[in-house]
């Protein structure tokens, strides 16, 4: 429940919990406190079980404690009620009664970056890596290239005249690998920029001119994440384990990976590299990727902390963020990182359950996947859909997204921005934003699967949709929508 499982892979994002049977059910909603619940669920294996929530105060007797009201809400459903809907709606009211977050409309006229964020494709840029982290793995032998650059910054200017010229008429771009050793090669180092892309001074000739198309450009940034191999690693900064050492979290672009605990991190390496980032010419909404990921406690001498610390420490770098830019979006769902974010990129997909491992547990638990997240916070915020197919722009309009994509101009890595992948994107762009991006604002008011592979929804504005996936035929309204050629 809401990060509580160490695998982000299983990405639980909300802290609701719940069960329906024929004669009614209940809804379970860790209203405060939900940093340190869990939910427990126990099956005997022929359709029956049960389901609750508890509190977990602390795992081992060092761990240190949050001085703070837990509070569990209990909510009966009838018999015949759809579970998935009235937990979204529980959650939603929780979202927008207890901590006040505005709907995107409401930001939109308060934010100049979400009003253009709410018409815009969102675009990753990919410029190169290090293979020093796991892109390495298992490759000493076989790959002896260290880095591979797979796009200049005055590349990147061309791809977005194209962009452009093929009417794609609203970006926002997204540079990725820009800083050191590529693609999170040596967070939380920024500076120099690498001479190998062009240096600052082709970084910022590439942000003026994607500025001067109209766009939003900004960047892929990490702050969380510390790795062993950046020059600015310190220890003081991260996370450390009960045994008071650096807890290392992961293997990842640069190597190995600590955690940074939020709190701990005086301002001018906050908000103060955030402006020197601001410097360089950025203009939208600004993302902050590896934000949403299990919680942990810090047994660090002097900053240590419960898992609550460590969201409080998360929000910090969302919420200056928004100041500092605008507008914040970042990487998972979680909700402690959704309430401050503007955007979201993940949500949980099929993708992640693939990423579960038949080996754990857990994973004999993994059912279905619901858009329980979708009908809770669509339209307090904008979620992110993948892909340049045309399933992919039938799933973008059925739940509302605002499509997303990545793209360098070298193959090996991303895919190349060529001609036919620009002609995927402005159809993508013409159906998803043009003609049905609005209801990326909308709350939706209803999800229902009718059949294996069709889905319907329907939004506050009046719209229905319903998508055939077997048959490949989208429904908005009662009419159908034309497949374009390029999907």
């Amino acid at each position: 429940l809401y990060g509580e499982q160490s695998r982000w892979e299983l990405l639980p994002t909300l802290p609701v919990a719940g069960v329906q049977a024929p004669d009614g059910g209940l809804v379970l909603l860790a209203r405060q406190g939900a940093c340190d619940m869990r939910v427990n669920v126990a099956t005997d294996g022929r359709g029956g079980g049960e389901v609750g929530m508890a509190v977990t105060f602390r795992r081992l007797w060092v761990d240190p404690l949050d001085f703070d009201h837990r509070e569990l809400v209990y909510s009966p459903t009838a018999g015949g009620d759809d579970l998935v809907l009235a937990a979204a709606r529980r959650v939603r009211r929780h979202v927008v009664d207890d901590h006040r977050k505005p709907t995107l409309k409401e930001r939109a006229a308060e934010s100049p970056q979400v009003a253009y964020l709410l018409d815009a494709y969102i675009m990753k840029l990919f410029f190169g890596i290090q293979n020093q982290g796991i892109d390495r793995y298992g490759k000493e032998d076989s790959d002896p290239v260290l880095f591979r650059r797979y796009m200049t910054f005055a590349q990147a200017k061309d791809k977005l005249r194209r962009l452009k010229d093929a009417g794609i008429e609203r970006v926002c771009t997204q540079s990725v690998g820009w800083n050191p050793r590529g693609h999170d090669g040596a967070w939380p180092t920024r500076f120099p920029i690498d001479e190998r892309f062009g240096g600052e001074a082709g970084f910022r000739d590439l942000i003026e001119y994607g500025k001067s198309l109209g766009y939003q450009m900004t960047v892929h940034e990490n702050y969380p994440a510390a790795y062993f191999s950046s020059p600015d690693f310190q220890p003081d900064h991260v996370i450390h384990d009960v045994w008071g050492e650096p807890m290392v979290v992961g293997f990842w672009g640069g190597g190995v990976k600590c955690t940074r605990w939020g709190l701990a991190l005086p301002e001018e390496l906050v908000e103060g590299t955030m402006r020197r980032m601001q410097a360089l010419g950025l203009n939208g909404t600004h993302y902050l990727d590896g934000m949403g990921n299990p919680l942990w406690v810090n047994y660090h001498p002097l900053h240590r902390g419960p898992r609550s610390a460590h969201a409080r420490g998360i929000c910090r770098f969302i919420e200056t963020a928004k100041r500092v830019f605008g507008s914040a979006g970042t990487e998972m769902g979680f909700l402690y990182c959704t309430i401050p974010a503007d955007s979201i990129v993940h949500r949980g997909s099929e993708w992640h359950m693939r990423l579960c491992k038949p080996s754990w547990p857990v994973t004999a638990l993994l059912d279905e996947r619901v858009p329980l997240w979708s009908l809770a916070l669509h339209g307090l915020v904008l979620p992110e859909g993948h892909g340049e197919t045309w399933e992919a722009a039938m799933r973008c309009v059925l739940l509302g997204d605002r499509p997303r994509t990545e793209w360098s101009a070298e193959p090996g890595h991303h895919p190349v921005l060529d001609e036919a992948m620009i002609a995927r994107l402005k159809a993508m762009y013409d159906v998803c934003i043009r003609r049905f991006g609005h209801l990326v604002a909308e709350e939706m008011t209803e999800w229902k699967r009718l059949a294996d592979g069709v889905e319907r929804t329907r939004f506050a504005d009046g719209t229905e949709v319903t998508a055939d996936f077997g048959e490949g035929r989208l429904v908005v309204n009662g009419r159908d929508v034309d497949r374009p050629a390029a999907l």
